[in-house]
């Protein structure tokens, strides 16, 4: 039976990072995705400022700036009655874009792979047991299993590790998302659209020089006729390909366990609105990757401490404004109240763009911007 130090379940930004740095750690790490790369996800396909400071230290920053991607300059406020609000974004080399998670999560997977973890597309996790210490998995498409040390859940919202271990926790369907790519109208611009509708809101970013992601959000019983103001507003064929994901949000789960490390959506799933999702799945890889190299030490309490405390400082000083976001666009009323004061006092929905679109600095808050050690390239 092969042993790895750690197992990493989902391929996405959160663990593609996650094990890309326990990697370059000198973990023995295997990540378990079950699709296929290249591949398409329900996102709004924007990398936060923040993001560039982790890209950095993973060495592939430079990479993903040549990849086809949209410039993001400013972001358009658009109300349920049709009023235009624009707020300038940070410009520059680590300004704002958007770009297609096709391609993103590609170049991140095959990162981790290049630093030395073993990459498992097409497998599905299929069991979980405790064993010696540590975890027995077991995946669908091959009869044999493998042990780990430390677990780690990079595998979204709806976690198949938190449904093994029956902590995945229950949830209604408040609100649905579509998403599709389409071709970019004439004239867009260098923006990111953030629409209020009657029954939902809908968010739209170019990801290179001929597409247009389109995002639709809205409750279950509202959501068609969304996705019909959509159809009408940009011309699109009654044949057009949605892409859709459900809850759109559900209660977090403590981020660390025993030897079980919860990263990215499948800890704490945020409000899409604000645009952050990637950034919090980078972040919170790297910081699983340090636990759990202290876990496979043995420092299994410290470790567990640490990330949590680590985990919750990535959020800390943001979820108020994803819980005013949320409030605004399930409740259209309270929505355009908001909009309507935000018009009279530019300076407070300024101050609410600028603690979600943050510029970095060169050195992140929790050490070092070097990069991934030479030994490792």
């Amino acid at each position: 039976m092969e042993i790895f130090d750690v197992a990493v379940v989902g391929g996405g930004p959160a663990g593609s990072s996650c094990a890309a740095f326990c990697a370059a750690n000198g973990l023995r790490v295997i990540l378990i995705e079950r699709e296929k790369f290249p591949r398409e996800k329900v996102c709004g396909d924007c990398l936060n400022p923040e993001c560039w400071p982790i890209l950095r230290r993973l060495e592939i920053d430079q990479r993903v700036r040549a990849l086809p991607h949209g410039v993001l300059d400013w972001v358009e406020f658009i109300s349920v009655g049709d009023r235009h609000v624009r707020l300038e974004l940070p410009r520059g080399e680590e300004a704002e874009i958007a770009i297609k998670r096709s391609a993103f999560d590609s170049v991140l997977l095959e990162r981790a792979g290049k630093l030395g973890a073993e990459i498992r597309e097409a497998s599905t996790l299929t069991s979980i047991e405790k064993s010696d210490g540590g975890w027995k998995l077991t995946i669908a498409e091959t009869t044999t299993a493998f042990r780990v040390r430390v677990l780690v859940a990079a595998d979204g919202r709806n976690s198949t590790v938190a449904r093994l271990l029956g902590l995945l926790p229950r949830f209604a369907k408040e609100r649905v998302a579509l998403q599709t790519h389409i071709p970019l109208p004439s004239g867009f611009g260098n923006r990111v659209v953030l629409q209020l509708l009657v029954g939902g809101y809908s968010g739209q970013a170019p990801v290179n020089d001929s597409e247009l992601n389109l995002c639709l959000v809205g409750k279950p019983k509202s959501i068609r006729a969304v996705q019909a103001w959509a159809t009408q507003y940009f011309n699109l064929p009654s044949t057009q390909s949605w892409r859709t994901i459900t809850p759109l949000k559900r209660s977090s789960l403590p981020p660390a366990r025993e030897n079980v490390l919860f990263v990215g959506d499948a800890a704490r799933v945020v409000e899409p609105f604000t645009g952050e999702g990637i950034f919090y799945a980078l972040r919170s890889g790297e910081v699983a990757a340090a636990a759990a190299k202290e876990m496979v030490r043995g420092r299994v309490a410290e470790a567990v401490r640490d990330y949590t405390a680590q985990h919750a400082a990535i959020y800390r000083g943001r979820l108020w404004i994803n819980g005013l976001a949320r409030s605004a666009v399930v409740s259209p009323k309270l929505g355009s109240i908001l909009f309507e004061f935000a018009r009279f006092q530019p300076a407070l929905l300024g101050l609410l763009t600028r603690q979600i679109v943050r510029h970095p600095e060169r050195k992140h808050q929790s050490g070092s911007d070097r990069g991934i050690p030479p030994r490792n390239l």
